[in-house]
Formats: C-alpha cells, structure tokens, sequence
C-alpha cells in the first residue's frame, strides 16, 4: 500500500531532505511551504498523514492539525520544530512531536508506527501523486532546462545554474508541446561531480482547466 505524506515547512532546507526520506521510504509525498497551500492540499485532496512544522510565519503547525482534523479527526500529524517550541497542546491533540535537527531515522520510525494498519485514503488509486521519469525539454527565464520528472504537484528539472530564490511564480514553457505553466520554486541543490542543479516546482494555485490540462499531461507519460 502507498500512503500518501504531506510536508509543511516554510524553510527551503527541510522539507527536500525530508521529502526525499520518505520518498526512499516508498511513500508518496507532496511539500508546501504555508498553512495556506496546507489547507488547499488537504481539502482537494487529503493525505494519509502530516509533517509540519509547528512555525509559520503567522500560523503553526497546531493551526495546520486543526485544520486537518475539523474533517478527518483520526489523520495522524507530526509536529517538528526547536524542542523549545514543544507545547503541551501537541500531546493534548494527540499528535507527535520530533525535534530539530531532525533524526531521519526516528522520524521514519514515528511515520511506520502512526500509518501502521491504516487503509490509504484511496489505496485503489495508483494516480495519486504519482511521479514519472521524462526527458523534456523546457524553457525557464529564457535559460534552456531538462526536466526528469513530472508529477501532479509539479515537477523537477536539471539547469546549468540555481534558479534564485524567490517566492514569486515562474513561468516555465515547453516549446515542443506549445504551453507554459506557472510554477513556484521550492528547493534547488547541486548534482556532486556534475555541472547542473536539480530544482524543484510545484505548481501555483490554478484554475481547475489549468490543472487538470497538467495532469493530462503527466498521465500522457510513458
């Protein structure tokens, strides 16, 4: 079974270190920066289980299991943050609660015991969030890239250099299937012994024709 994992971390190291555990892991996971993207994911499409972090920026991480439970009162969610930050509250909500730096190790163990004899959401669903290699040609800001892998929530890509960090949408096109989509950036690192980065974008919020045009499109990938 695949279980699907939301990450909620404003920082732009955590969640590509995290995300790629879990993934390693075989779960399936999708990363958002705010309680607002959060709050989107969860009501279009709730996951099996929550990561966050219990700072953002004006919420926390409680407003995030608040949130979460007002509809899905048994969806298990771990709170990470400074051990300074652990409240009472989180053992009051029945959450967990791992500190920072985080211990891979231990905050994969937490995720096996809290999914342990769980049914997935929808566990006949193979297309949920679902991650395909591709070799395709994109364009960003001008600057010729290679995307690796496509998903629902967006996709990862190799350039010659970082794109810079910025909060604001990206325009990324695809010149041999004439469209364009915008995204937003979400970590960037680079390859050891290579000359490219890999980065990685998730889809801005979008009209409903928008998204469902993207999602042809990954479904379209051998």
């Amino acid at each position: 079974m695949s279980y699907r994992i939301l990450v909620v971390d404003p920082t732009p190291v955590v969640p590509p270190l995290t995300e790629q555990a879990l993934e390693n892991a075989g779960y399936r996971v999708a990363a958002v920066r705010s309680f607002q993207e959060a709050t989107r994911v969860i009501s279009r499409d709730c996951p099996d289980l929550i990561v966050t972090a219990i700072r953002l920026e004006a919420f926390n991480g409680l407003h995030v299991l608040l949130r979460a439970r007002a509809d899905h009162a048994e969806l298990p969610v771990i709170l990470v943050g400074d051990p300074g930050d652990f409240t009472t509250d989180i053992d009051r909500y029945g959450a967990q609660f791992v500190g920072i730096p985080i211990d891979l190790t231990h905050l994969l163990q937490t995720v096996s015991k809290l999914l342990a004899g769980r049914t997935p959401h929808d566990p006949r669903s193979e297309r949920r969030w679902p991650r395909r290699p591709v070799v395709l040609t994109a364009s960003v800001h001008e600057s010729a890239a290679r995307v690796v892998e496509l998903s629902y929530g967006g996709l990862r890509l190799e350039m010659n250099a970082s794109l810079e960090r910025t909060d604001k949408p990206i325009e990324i096109s695809f010149p041999a299937l004439g469209l364009s989509v915008i995204v937003m950036l979400r970590w960037a690192k680079p390859v050891a012994g290579a000359e490219f980065w890999w980065c990685g974008l998730e889809l801005a919020p979008a009209p409903a024709d928008t998204i469902q045009m993207w999602r042809s499109l990954v479904d379209s990938v051998n």
